[in-house]
């Protein structure tokens, strides 16, 4: 029998733009732009806006890496692995409103080597990416489900490096309206693919960042990992598509996905609000516990030892009786801290089809 010939590699190569360049067809920069300041004014709310910044523990993973771990230990890692995703991505966007206060009128944008310490911090402790974290060392090839497969034609080295120089120069010096600057720059880091492992993500939340800098988001609020999940396959053709010249196609799908997380996250920001206010109003006439329950606007769990500071009131009164009201309950993960049970399923509620679950094997 004879088989069947194997599947031509293709070449991925750099999206290099120039100043200026636009990606984003009109009616699609209408709406996400429309969708973006909707989620500004649903985020008013919020104290503080980086509060739904949340990745979710992956569901899928390299079945060959952690096949030998004892599954309930995976998930601790898993879980583990998400909160100092977490922890990096609030960092990342703070380092960017730190360099909008230092240098006002130039884009923020993070070196080669501070994006390389960005990728350590993001991937530290995931039993899903072996290493250290930081660049690529060896050429980079990706495998589709159908099995077609690509090459990065972006060497390791000195020729990675030299890109990622001019992504960073093009970034701070560009012209290019925020949310195509944006587009481009998370394209720009998938074709050179400066990492072994966690490229979608870093560039996500760069993408994020562009658009905090840029002031058309207040905080982290888009699940773009979210939508890339469930949008897997559309990405990737697009990427490839704009390798190969076609920017418009990646514009709209950018646009699109920024478009669909900023409706999905301003109506749970409503749902959120709706369910507080509930809360609060339950508690009324207690004014501490009210106090309490207000500063759920600036994070996801309270605690007596962080509310301390924060509220007027000794706040273990008040927790005592909203615990006894059965208003807020102990956090599942986080001991010593409480949670209204409600709110906590409003932020971990997964992206509408992503995929779901704690572990499972890549795809």
């Amino acid at each position: 029998m004879t088989s069947a010939p194997a599947a031509a590699v293709r070449r991925v190569r750099p999206v290099v733009p120039p100043p200026g360049a636009e990606a984003v067809p009109a009616g699609a920069r209408a709406r996400a732009l429309a969708a973006l300041a909707e989620l500004r004014a649903a985020a008013g709310y919020l104290g503080d806006p980086d509060l739904f910044h949340r990745p979710r523990p992956r569901a899928r993973l390299h079945h060959g890496l952690v096949a030998a771990t004892d599954r309930a230990r995976l998930a601790e890692q898993v879980a583990a692995a998400a909160e100092q995703r977490a922890a990096a991505g609030l960092l990342a966007v703070g380092s960017v409103r730190a360099e909008l206060i230092e240098r006002p009128g130039r884009r923020p944008c993070f070196t080669p080597d501070a994006l390389a310490e960005l990728h350590r911090l993001l991937v530290a402790a995931d039993p899903d990416i072996p290493g250290a974290g930081g660049l690529r060392r060896t050429t980079a090839r990706v495998t589709w489900p159908d099995g077609s497969r690509f090459v990065i034609a972006v060497a390791p080295g000195r020729a990675l490096h030299g890109h990622l120089e001019r992504w960073y120069r093009w970034t701070v010096a560009g012209t290019s309206p925020a949310l195509d600057a944006a587009a481009f720059g998370m394209l720009r880091l998938f074709t050179i693919h400066p990492f072994p492992d966690g490229n979608g993500r870093i560039a996500r939340l760069l993408a994020q960042c562009d658009l905090v800098g840029a002031g058309l988001l207040p905080g982290l609020l888009l699940d773009l990992d979210g939508w890339a999940e469930a949008h897997h396959t559309a990405q990737d053709e697009a990427v490839v598509a704009a390798a190969e010249g076609d920017w418009a196609r990646w514009g709209e799908l950018f646009a699109r996905a920024v478009t669909e997380t900023a409706r999905h996250r301003t109506g749970t920001l409503t749902a959120y609000r709706t369910l507080l206010e509930a809360a609060v109003e339950r508690a009324a006439g207690d004014e501490a516990a009210v106090a309490v329950l207000r500063q759920l606007r600036c994070s996801p769990a309270v605690s007596a030892e962080w509310l301390r500071e924060r509220i007027p009131y000794d706040p273990r009164p008040a927790l005592a009786a909203l615990r006894a009201a059965r208003i807020l309950v102990a956090h599942p993960r986080l001991p010593g801290a409480l949670i209204h049970p409600g709110l906590l399923a409003v932020l971990d509620a997964p992206y509408p089809g992503a995929v779901t679950g704690a572990v499972g094997q890549a795809g």
